[in-house]
């Protein structure tokens, strides 16, 4: 999903509480214009993960 871009626009329907991510933008909103959601690897131990994360500079 390299073609990702932050939008100023949050995603409808998609709630978010990862603050270190370049994409949240606050209350909650991911401003990604797409996302895509995987299985987490087993070690991790979660269920799914968000493979759209990217984290923010000096984080």
């Amino acid at each position: 999903m390299s073609d990702v871009k932050k939008t100023e626009t949050p995603l409808t329907g998609v709630s978010c509480t990862v603050t270190n991510c370049i994409y949240h933008g606050g209350h909650h909103n991911c401003e990604a214009s797409a996302i895509e959601v995987t299985s987490c690897d087993p070690v991790q131990q979660c269920s799914v993960q968000c493979k759209t994360f990217s984290p923010r500079a000096g984080r």
